[in-house]
């Protein structure tokens, strides 16, 4: 345990997004790791703004995806109380978390992202399919659908708009697919994903051998140069700090389209945050140790 850092942390985690189950598991992991450091360890189950910290905590681990953890709101109350926080400000978070959002600023920044156009049932797609629909504030592949003909396009709109009610259009970009670890700005090894069928959804995410992983990817040194100078980049874009994870596909061109950028990214046995830092040589519990030690002296010196 780091003497200089808060001896006691609680651990935020569930939420009310479909991703709650995930976020367990992620704060079980972070729990069991900081614990193992001789850290004392609350945790508090969040499902609304009408949560209490407990008495004595000096610092919060968010653990929750999804909405009411990446989007802003958990940030935006912590900060109000003056309680210091892992990861992103509220800003930051709310502008990665709205894909639409984000992927204006990246345009805005010369980040190379896939092109896009929010969608609603009369407006026209200025490009043509493959498109991927998707709405804007979901994580884990959530309420993603395919589309190859423009006859499918109404259902797959109606089911996305189940989870937000902005939906966005865009284009399928092929290529391997990739994500980049940022740890105190700096990028971690790059893991290609390779599920064993079909598209990198929850269920291959989520499911123990239903993708194979590669870290370090198996890249040139110009690839693998051009990857992370882009994740970086993007991370910079949204004003993102501490730690995430940045989605890209790299396509055959050599381009590397970011996608979005996680900045609660998984921490369970098959999450890739973790992953990568591991190939870069820090264990899961100083990984934990790291995130804390990274995000209170932020708060202090801001």
């Amino acid at each position: 345990m780091n003497p200089a850092l808060p001896k006691h942390i609680t651990v935020l985690k569930g939420g009310p997004s479909e991703e709650r189950e995930i976020s367990l598991k992620t704060a079980k992991a972070v729990e069991d790791a900081l614990s193992s450091l001789g850290y004392e360890v609350s945790s508090v189950d969040v499902t609304d703004e009408k949560f209490e910290i407990p008495k004595g905590t000096e610092f919060c681990f968010l653990c929750i995806h999804g909405s009411f953890g990446e989007d802003g709101q958990i940030q935006r109350l912590l900060m109000r109380w003056g309680i210091p926080f892992t990861g992103s400000d509220a800003a930051s978070s709310e502008k990665a978390f709205d894909k639409a959002w984000s992927k204006i600023l990246f345009v805005q920044g010369g980040i190379p992202t896939p092109p896009f156009c929010v969608v609603g049932e009369k407006e026209k797609i200025p490009f043509d399919p493959p498109y991927v629909i998707k709405p804007s504030r979901q994580g884990s592949s959530i309420g993603i659908e395919f589309v190859y003909d423009i006859n499918e396009l109404g259902l797959a709109i109606k089911k996305s708009s189940q989870y937000d009610h902005i939906v966005i259009a865009e284009a399928l970009v092929k290529g391997k697919e990739l994500t980049v670890g940022i740890l105190d700005d700096k990028a971690l090894p790059i893991v290609e994903i390779r599920p064993k069928e079909g598209f990198y959804d929850y269920h291959h995410k989520y499911t123990k051998g239903a993708s194979a992983y590669f870290c370090p990817a198996p890249l040139s040194a110009d690839q693998t140069a051009a990857v992370q100078k882009t994740a970086l980049d993007a991370f910079h874009v949204l004003g993102c700090s501490v730690y995430g994870r940045v989605d890209i596909i790299l396509a055959e061109n050599g381009i590397p389209w970011v996608l979005e950028i996680n900045t609660i990214p998984g921490m369970t046995e098959t999450s890739l945050f973790p992953m990568a830092a591991k190939a870069s040589g820090i264990p899961f519990a100083q990984l934990c140790e790291k995130i804390v030690e990274i995000s209170y002296f932020k708060w202090k010196t801001h």
